[in-house]
């Protein structure tokens, strides 16, 4: 099967409301050979993308859009395991959703990008608000800040975040991320002063490996 009848048959496992058809898509699609990190994002992520534009023009209710999410998280339960490994390197990362933001799927599949690289995450789901976000943030002093927003409901709530952040001194990398972001609100989300706008987790990893390298694998045993 191609990456893209994976999807298919995971949309319409959502659709219909199948736990065990969605789990059985994504069993699919590993016996296939694709990586976890692919299924997480060209399989579940891209999904899910078409429920919220299918809520959005109002082809789906927000009952069937809640199931979804919770056929998700049963899934993401199974393949999270599999993703995450112990922190190893001093690498402090806190992920969030920006404030009145209630989707947290996006938030825990970015906190299990992080940990399969090594950093630790401080994941506080969805919809922190930005005052209490920033205190956070100013008492642990972590690398990097995610941000996940998925509707326009969340943008006064992500501009308030960043902006609160971007006052802390020393402050901590900004990144914004989620559907919202797509197409030209990407752009426009570089407005608010975030350092990184992000569609794909596989690239925010990337991305902060040159920024912040990971120590040498040896580096804790030597002998200073």
């Amino acid at each position: 099967m191609q990456v893209d009848q994976h999807r298919r048959a995971y949309l319409e496992a959502l659709l219909a409301r199948d736990v065990g058809a969605a789990r059985r898509a994504v069993e699919r699609a590993l016996g296939a050979g694709m990586e976890v990190p692919d299924i997480y994002v060209a399989v579940l992520q891209s999904a899910l993308y078409e429920v919220g534009r299918a809520w959005a023009v109002g082809d789906f209710s927000i009952a069937d859009e809640h199931s979804a999410t919770a056929v998700t998280q049963s899934v993401l339960g199974m393949l999270g395991p599999r993703m995450r490994t112990a922190p190893k390197d001093g690498r402090l990362a806190v992920t969030t959703g920006s404030p009145e933001e209630r989707h947290a799927l996006g938030v825990q599949m970015v906190a299990d990008f992080l940990e399969s690289d090594g950093w630790e995450v401080l994941n506080l789901g969805a919809s922190t608000p930005a005052r209490d976000l920033a205190m956070l943030v100013d008492a642990e002093r972590p690398d990097v800040v995610a941000l996940s927003t998925a509707t326009p409901a969340g943008l006064p709530g992500a501009a308030e975040a960043v902006g609160a952040l971007l006052a802390l001194d020393p402050r901590p990398l900004v990144v914004l991320g989620g559907q919202l972001w797509q197409g030209q609100a990407r752009n426009d989300a570089a407005t608010l002063g975030a350092d990184l706008v992000l569609e794909d987790p596989r690239e925010l990893v990337a991305l902060l490996r040159e920024r912040f390298p990971p120590l040498p694998p040896d580096a804790e045993d030597r002998d200073f």
